[in-house]
């Protein structure tokens, strides 16, 4: 059996520059499969109530994760551990990394980090963030002469 990569929607050898990037950038292959060479994947939205931050974390568990908040930096990170090796188990395909990974993110002054609230569902990492109460809008009245 001959396994074929899938590379961007096409089936067979990588684009050159896609070569030259992994000879240049990683000749010896230091850094293969067995440490997490990519941040997860975060968005950023912001209500008039919140700011929420997800962040794509499949695998993980809660416990796998942290996430704290420093003079306005939050700071998302995580481990994954390698599943333990079989002695009569080969490898055709390998791909998952694993390692750890760390995101911080400065977040604005009219947010409260010290309320902000974090849960894990279907591989997301969801932190809802409340704004203060002075950053609400408020609608003034203008007066005339």
């Amino acid at each position: 059996m001959q396994m074929t990569k899938y590379t961007n929607g096409r089936r067979g050898l990588a684009p050159i520059s896609d070569l030259f990037d992994e000879a240049f950038f990683d000749p010896f292959g230091f850094f293969g499969s067995r440490l997490m060479t990519r941040v997860p994947a975060m968005n950023i939205a912001e209500t008039t109530d919140d700011l929420t931050v997800s962040v794509n974390i499949p695998g993980f568990e809660s416990k796998d994760v942290s996430v704290d908040v420093h003079n306005n930096v939050l700071t998302i990170s995580g481990k994954a551990q390698e599943e333990s090796e079989e002695k009569d188990r080969q490898w055709v395909c390998r791909e998952c990394s694993y390692g750890e990974f760390q995101r911080q993110v400065r977040l604005p002054d009219y947010v409260d980090g010290a309320k902000a609230v974090c849960k894990v569902r279907n591989g997301v990492l969801t932190i809802s963030i409340p704004k203060k109460e002075e950053a609400a809008k408020k609608s003034l009245k203008v007066e005339g002469e």
